[in-house]
């Protein structure tokens, strides 16, 4: 992405406060994230984004050379389960499993990305010239997940239901799941960020599968997709 460094780059410049824990550009774009909710991204400057993150500007730009990188690469670390939709959605096999592997990869990012998909959502309203990618990216997501449930509908895996509002459905309670993980209500149980892909992604597909029965097969075929796929729960 331009002038930024790989995710997998070693440091190349100490902290200001010294340490080297971390990873530095990770830490840029989790500072520069909570910077743009709160001032807006218009607002916010790379020195305020240096001195949030402890380190000195120079050793931002080591990693961003441009405060459009950050922005660019935060969508690029949200832009894992449509990967995996763009791959499934043309492919072969019981549509159940392939939509069951979206979702649940859906999940997983969303509770491992820096940003809570709502606060993104704000912030992508309010500055759409900036964060144009998010809603394109969304749509897309949505109308390959309707595809993959109107596929299957028509093999006789699905009960007959409306593709684009079963989409809906479908990708809200992802937000709405990833959103109690983040902050559960006081006296609710609490879960892990794969509980919740799996409550998600469970819920769904038992909500749409003519046969109840039919969901531990799918969630095990899912599996193996993920692992065909490269993806990771992490």
């Amino acid at each position: 992405m331009g002038a930024a460094r790989t995710a997998g780059a070693t440091a190349g410049r100490p902290r200001l406060s010294g340490s080297a824990d971390g990873s530095p550009r990770q830490e840029i774009i989790r500072e520069a994230t909570a910077l743009f909710i709160a001032k807006g991204y218009a607002e916010t400057t790379m020195s305020e984004i240096a001195r949030s993150a402890g380190l000195r500007q120079s050793s931002v730009y080591y990693w961003f050379a441009r405060k459009e990188h950050i922005l660019q690469a935060l969508l690029e670390e949200n832009r894992g389960s449509l990967q995996m939709a763009q791959a499934l959605e043309p492919a072969s096999g019981p549509a159940a499993a392939r939509l069951y592997s979206v979702l649940h990869a859906d999940a997983v990012q969303l509770c491992a990305s820096p940003l809570d998909f709502y606060e993104f959502e704000r912030v992508a309203r309010s500055q759409p010239q900036n964060f144009g990618a998010f809603f394109e990216d969304y749509s897309e997501l949505h109308r390959l997940a309707a595809s993959i449930i109107r596929q299957g509908i028509d093999s006789g895996e699905l009960r007959g239901v409306d593709p684009e509002s079963a989409a809906t459905a479908a990708l809200s309670l992802n937000e709405g799941l990833q959103r109690h993980y983040r902050q559960p209500l006081p006296g609710l149980r609490t879960y892990t960020a794969d509980d919740i892909s799996t409550l998600s992604a469970d819920t769904t597909l038992a909500s749409l599968l003519r046969t109840t029965e039919a969901l531990p097969d799918v969630r095990a075929r899912a599996a193996e997709l993920t692992a065909a796929t490269g993806a990771t729960d992490s």
